[in-house]
Formats: C-alpha cells, structure tokens, sequence
C-alpha cells in the first residue's frame, strides 16, 4: 500500500471513529438536543442508534489498529510442494549479529536490515580495533556476512553496507584482559 492510499484510509476512518462516537453520544441523551442539526434530531435518544454507532465506532477502531502495529518482516527461504519455509527478520540480524562480532578487529557492531524485491539490504555500523587496516576489515565483514547468510538460509543478500562510526584500541583490550 502506498503512502497516499495508507493517508487517506487512515483520514477517513478517524472521520468515522469521531462521527460514530459523537452520534451515539447524542443518541443516549448524553449531549443537548440542540447539538446537532435537525436533519438527524431524529435519533435523539434511540438507544438502538446509539448501539450501531457504538459497534460503528468499533469497527472503525478496528480498521485502524494496522497502522500502529508492526508488521513482522519475513523473507522467504524455499517454497515447493510441501509448502513454504521464511524466516523472520529478527532471526537474520541475530544470525547476522553473531557472525559480525565474530571478526576480527570488531569491536561492537548495530545491524539494520531490510527485505527487498532485490534480496536482503544488510546495513552494519559499528567500532572497530584498528589491528588491521580498516578497509580490511570493511571489505572482509561484507564478504563474511554475505557469504554466511546466503549459505546458512539461502536468503539471496543485495548487498552489505559498513559504516565505521569508531575507532577504539583501549575498548578491545579491556575485553581481553577482563
């Protein structure tokens, strides 16, 4: 769904979400009967009005719950006859997670990643021990990570982004001699 659509879905149901409140607000005799226009003075304390537009407000409630709720991203690793087999997300960036902290000259790493058309858009950013050049250690994490979610889960890797955000000699030698 696209943003205007998702825009204008959303628009309209609070449009019915307040209108439906408002209206079985009128129609229980909680609101002066002056409130609104004659055309719908018909209503005014129809408790049977009021309970439609309660269960009105609740399905426009309803309709609206998607927008604030995050939907699990999957990517799919097989379909045949038996059926389909995805993974979430969420299991690839441990997986991806794991692998990165593995290497050598990393020293902490923050993972982003994302399910396209194309294949799996891996971001990683992180501090890195300059034990070895850090192009060395940018173009060996890409090929690492690459290379291991491709065979572990056959999900199809577009590409593998590093960004260096710092570097700490004292950090790494810490964590080995503690």
């Amino acid at each position: 769904m696209n943003l205007f659509y998702r825009t204008v879905i959303f628009l309209i149901t609070i449009l019915f979400m307040f209108a439906s409140l408002l209206l079985a607000i009128y129609c229980f005799g909680l609101a002066e009967g002056e409130l609104l226009p004659r055309m719908v003075n018909v209503l005014y304390r129809q408790w049977e009005a009021g309970i439609l537009f309660i269960i009105a407000f609740i399905a426009g409630a309803w309709i609206i719950y998607p927008f604030f709720v995050k939907e699990k991203e999957i990517s799919l690793i097989s379909k045949n006859e038996l059926g389909v087999v995805n993974i979430s997300i969420n299991a690839l960036d441990n997986l991806v997670n794991n692998i990165a902290l593995e290497q050598e000259g990393i020293i902490s790493i923050d993972n982003r990643l994302k399910a396209t058309e194309e294949g799996l858009l891996i971001s990683l950013n992180g501090q890195v021990n300059p034990t070895i050049p850090i192009p060395a250690i940018a173009e060996n994490l890409q090929t690492v990570v690459k290379t291991y979610i491709e065979e572990t889960t056959g999900v199809q890797v577009a590409g593998v982004r590093v960004l260096v955000e710092g570097v700490n000699e004292k950090k790494r030698k810490k964590m080995e001699i503690g």
